[in-house]
């Protein structure tokens, strides 16, 4: 099997843009960007830019596939319903395969599911995706962890670079499979330079991981200053962040993330259950302090 024609959708998020340079810098691909034309996003000059209605009509998406060997959706994965129309076009256009927007935690584990109830939806919009084997698209779901660099930055992960402060979850010794954004581009390009060895599976991959005490010791070391601790049990952000997602207030993502991948529950570190596929896809592991101390600098990692 040869992919080469490649269509990405939401090539403009926080995951789009180092996917799409990363497809660019292999040089073997031809990529169209599938866009919106209510959408004022730009790409580089050698991306093919498609634009279709705002709603994503299923006669569009099909038009949009045609003639293309691979399609990525890199969309939030709360349009569940939307990827599976994009998934269903691209099968019935003849679509080679398909890359899911999961881009995340192990939703395969079903501890992981107990413990984040909100990956289900990612897990059933792979399980539909799955069901397109039949009619000739194979599929590959990429499971990195934590978006190491983006969560650092944004404090999603619980720390504060501005303040200095840090929220630890229990101990704090539970490990987080992580990755950084530029290597889940990489992985991406890997699958597509190695079809045969990634159709229908998940692939695993991951950049570092750590605990929320080494990653506090790195940016205290990092930043060279004591940072000012708060503790939280992981019991009650999952409880309070389901609370807020049931009300569909979304601020409870963060907690209900956090709440369920911090516990240190074994089953949910993909390292140890799973086989990694960093060296087939080409993502190398890197040291914690390294990553930290690029990012606090604010350089690209």
């Amino acid at each position: 099997m040869s992919l080469k024609n490649v269509v990405v959708i939401g090539a403009s998020g926080n995951v789009g843009k180092p996917t799409v340079d990363a497809l660019l810098k292999a040089g073997r691909f031809t990529v169209t960007v599938l866009t919106r034309k209510g959408s004022s996003s730009t790409f580089p000059s050698e991306v093919k830019v498609h634009n279709i209605d705002d709603t994503y009509p299923y006669d569009q998406l099909l038009a949009a596939f045609k003639g293309q060997d691979a399609v990525i959706s890199l969309l939030p994965p709360i349009n569940i319903d939307l990827i599976n129309s994009i998934a269903d076009a691209a099968a019935e256009a003849g679509v080679k395969r398909f890359i899911p927007s999961e881009f995340g935690s192990d939703d395969a584990e079903p501890k992981t599911l107990e413990l984040v109830p909100m990956f289900g939806a990612k897990a059933a919009m792979t399980g539909h995706v799955k069901t397109k084997e039949s009619s000739g698209m194979s599929w590959t779901a990429v499971i990195n962890g934590a978006f190491f660099d983006w969560g650092l930055s944004t404090g999603f992960l619980g720390f504060d670079l501005k303040s200095c402060t840090a929220t630890i979850y229990d101990s704090g010794d539970g490990p987080m499979n992580a990755t950084i954004l530029s290597d889940v581009g990489r992985a991406v390009v890997g699958i597509l330079s190695h079809p045969d060895e990634t159709a229908n599976r998940y692939v695993y991959v991951q950049t570092v991981k750590f605990t929320q005490n080494q990653l506090l010791a790195a940016l205290e070391k990092s930043t060279g200053k004591k940072w000012t601790v708060n503790k939280r049990s992981c019991a009650e952000a999952r409880q309070t962040g389901g609370e807020k997602l049931a009300k569909g207030d979304m601020s409870g993502v963060q907690d209900s993330i956090l709440g369920g991948m911090y516990t240190g529950e074994p089953a949910v570190d993909y390292e140890q259950t799973r086989k990694l596929d960093n060296d087939l896809v080409g993502v190398k592991q890197a040291p914690l302090q390294e990553l930290v101390d690029k990012i606090v600098k604010g350089q690209a990692v």
